[in-house]
């Protein structure tokens, strides 16, 4: 990445603007990112769409190090490393998808300092050989993706979660944040305890989504029904509709298909 010789608050607007293309923040990106900057630790309860990823992405370039970013999916992993290396930044992850001559050499690149993001599967992480290989180099912070897997109620609950504590005990100097879409106030309560996360700076955001809307019909056949909702309401937009069953979803499919929509 290009160096950027501005204050802290002036080059996180910068990487903003010229990185990732957006003019201004929104929310409380500003307020979490300069508190990351700083050396805060952060939980970060946002929705869908708010814009999480940049809370950490963006202190990450600007504090000394790489940022290594905690994440329960392989897919997402890839897809956030291809879309930050189209912009130009150094990105890679460490995962159970890779060659050991890739992964190698991707650990060879954190040592040596050239990544600025580094993706981690908890599981992966919590092994002595990769606790081993983050003390060889520089973190500029940790990120705790998807939080509320910590939660021992939640249906998203990993088990790995419940040992992110130890980056606290061995990078006790190395900020925190810990982001989720879904959490209601007992998991964030738990994500602070089973984190270590009590000293923390909580961002919570509003959940109110006026573009999104439940409507709940009667069934009666149902086919002509969806196809009735799909002309006349959303005709031309692009959309899925979910079936039980594999079965169901091809049958679905192949009626629209017939009635002129391309499904």
């Amino acid at each position: 990445m290009a160096s950027y010789d501005y204050s802290h608050e002036s080059r996180a607007l910068a990487l903003l603007q010229e990185v990732f293309g957006y003019e201004q923040f929104r929310g409380h990106q500003q307020a979490v990112v300069d508190h990351l900057i700083e050396g805060g630790d952060a939980v970060v309860l946002m929705p869908t769409g708010g814009g999480k990823s940049l809370c950490y992405q963006i202190p990450s370039l600007v504090r000394q190090g790489t940022g290594v970013v905690i994440s329960p999916l392989i897919a997402l992993m890839q897809d956030q490393v291809d879309a930050l290396t189209e912009l130009g930044v150094q990105a890679a992850f460490l995962n159970s998808s890779q060659t050991l001559e890739q992964a190698r050499a991707v650990e060879r690149d954190f040592i040596s300092g050239q990544l600025d993001l580094l993706y981690v599967a908890p599981e992966r992480l919590l092994t002595e050989r990769c606790l081993s290989l983050l003390s060889r180099g520089r973190v500029a912070l940790f990120a705790i993706d998807e939080a509320h897997c910590v939660s021992q109620w939640g249906h998203d609950f990993r088990p790995e979660y419940m040992g992110l504590s130890i980056l606290h005990e061995r990078w006790p100097n190395v900020p925190r944040i810990a982001l989720t879409a879904t959490a209601t106030e007992s998991t964030r309560r738990e994500i602070v305890e089973r984190l270590a996360l009590q000293n923390a700076a909580q961002f919570v955001s509003s959940f109110d989504r006026p573009n999104i809307r439940y409507t709940i019909v009667e069934k009666n056949e149902v086919r002509k029904q969806l196809l009735a909702f799909i002309q006349n309401e959303h005709e031309g937009d692009s959309g899925i509709v979910y079936c039980l069953s594999r079965a169901r979803v091809e049958e679905t499919a192949d009626f629209l298909c017939g009635h002129g929509i391309n499904a």
